[in-house]
């Protein structure tokens, strides 16, 4: 746990802090929602899983950063 002594107000010190991104879309893809970020028109780059079993999350290829195809994907949201 961290103290920060700062004459600041918490609200302009914590702005912004827990925003979304607002270029960050939804998908499923394989039985997972997740939510991504737009690289181009054919590549996205994960965010987080929304909706997924446990295993999911031990799967490399699931974690946040990495790149995921976009082509053929009709869930889209």
């Amino acid at each position: 746990m961290t103290t920060m002594y700062t004459v600041m107000p918490p609200e302009q010190l914590w702005s912004g802090m827990w925003t979304e991104a607002a270029d960050t879309k939804e998908i499923r893809m394989n039985g997972l929602l997740m939510q991504v970020r737009p690289v181009n028109d054919t590549e996205a780059v994960i965010v987080r899983l929304l909706d997924c079993p446990l295993e999911a999350y031990l799967d490399p290829a699931n974690q946040p950063g990495s790149t995921v195809l976009l082509s053929g994907n009709a869930g889209l949201s």
